[in-house]
């Protein structure tokens, strides 16, 4: 998996989390930041996920 898929999964999952995003603007600052983090940081983010 590739790391634009690992953001994308871990922004799903905080989407579905809590049901809806605030903002366009709360998105981008999230998607930003996920893209910051390496591949190992997303994966981890997602095995923490229930």
């Amino acid at each position: 998996m590739n790391h634009q898929e690992l953001v994308d999964q871990v922004s799903a999952f905080f989407i579905r989390q809590s049901g809806k995003m605030e903002s366009r603007r709360s998105w981008l600052a999230m998607r930003i930041y996920l893209e910051q983090l390496d591949s190992e940081q997303l994966k981890e983010m997602l095995k923490e996920t229930p």
